[in-house]
């Protein structure tokens, strides 16, 4: 159809939401409360957090603005700042998430500020260089940044939706909003960004994990490339290669080959190079099922749903 208007209510909080169809493909309009969606987005990013051996916290100076917005940019460019933050924060230091109000040339706006300490990450153009928000990085005394984004709103009254969720279909909700938890341990530590972060705190510790990956990648279509293959290719023992491999990962290295093979299987999803069947080959799994309930473990979602998304925006 044309236009299609569905509404959503979200984990029994104050999040309500309209889709909309067009030609121009999806669009999320919200109406809501917008406080419990970064409490839910921090929430969410607790294991990565931790994983990651940073505390990270939340410290709102308001508790209720309601407001319109577009959650999909939001939810991209809080939880991809907010990991990217975590990313390069040295270990057993901290990360706070605060939200306030404030008014910058007779304009209102949400401002949300994320700091952290034990490192000074001004320089770093990366952790900002795909957010769509105006950010604005400043250096704080002792080795600390704080990143505030700003976003403009303006305040309305919540409307009365139909949440008779009994009529809804949930297969046309995109899996992040579903299961952000599971989309969220993923999203930001590719292999890739595991590399610059590894490079940041210790220039051996990058090459270690590139070097990994090289391996990895060479070897994506053997089935039978494992642990013992990866531990002649390094030239390492088993304890050795575990040991060093889970403290930069926190991975063991078995867990971490198919961390690999399931980043890459998602990419050639996502740019529409091969069907889920090839991909399955191209990869180096035994089995279509194996592959899938992979996938889902670790994105959140089967790998068809890529697909599809693909088809219905015309890739």
């Amino acid at each position: 159809m044309f236009l299609k208007g569905l509404f959503v209510s979200l984990k029994e909080e104050s999040y309500q939401f309209i889709l909309y169809q067009s030609r121009n493909g999806m669009k999320f309009l919200t109406c809501s409360n917008i406080i419990p969606l970064f409490k839910g987005v921090v929430d969410a990013i607790q294991p990565y957090a931790k994983s990651n051996q940073v505390s990270l916290t939340f410290k709102p100076a308001i508790t209720e603005l309601i407001v319109e917005y577009d959650p999909e940019i939001v939810i991209h460019d809080v939880t991809q700042l907010l990991c990217n933050i975590i990313a390069f924060t040295p270990q057993t230091y901290n990360v706070e998430m605060n939200l306030n109000e404030v008014i910058k040339d007779d304009k209102t706006y949400l401002e949300i500020g994320i700091k952290n300490d034990g490192a000074n990450l001004a320089r770093i153009t990366e952790i900002t260089a795909h957010i769509n928000y105006k950010v604005e990085v400043t250096s704080l005394k002792q080795d600390g940044t704080l990143y505030q984004l700003y976003i403009s709103y303006s305040t309305l009254e919540l409307p009365e939706l139909n949440n008779d969720l009994s009529k809804i279909d949930h297969h046309g909700i995109p899996a992040y909003y579903a299961q952000i938890s599971k989309k969220l341990r993923s999203h930001f530590a590719n292999p890739e960004n595991l590399e610059r972060a590894a490079a940041y705190r210790n220039q051996a510790d990058g090459v270690f994990i590139q070097k990994i990956n090289a391996l990895i990648m060479s070897n994506l279509e053997r089935e039978g490339f494992d642990l013992d293959c990866l531990c002649k290719g390094m030239a390492l023992s088993r304890t050795q290669l575990y040991r060093k491999l889970k403290a930069l990962t926190h991975k063991p290295p078995a867990q971490y080959i198919q961390y690999v093979r399931l980043q890459k299987a998602k990419e050639y999803l996502q740019n529409n190079e091969f069907n889920v069947g090839e991909v399955v080959l191209k990869v180096g799994f035994a089995s279509h099922s194996h592959f899938t309930r992979a996938f889902h473990d670790q994105f959140g979602f089967n790998p068809s749903f890529l697909k599809k998304d693909n088809h219905e925006n015309g890739t």
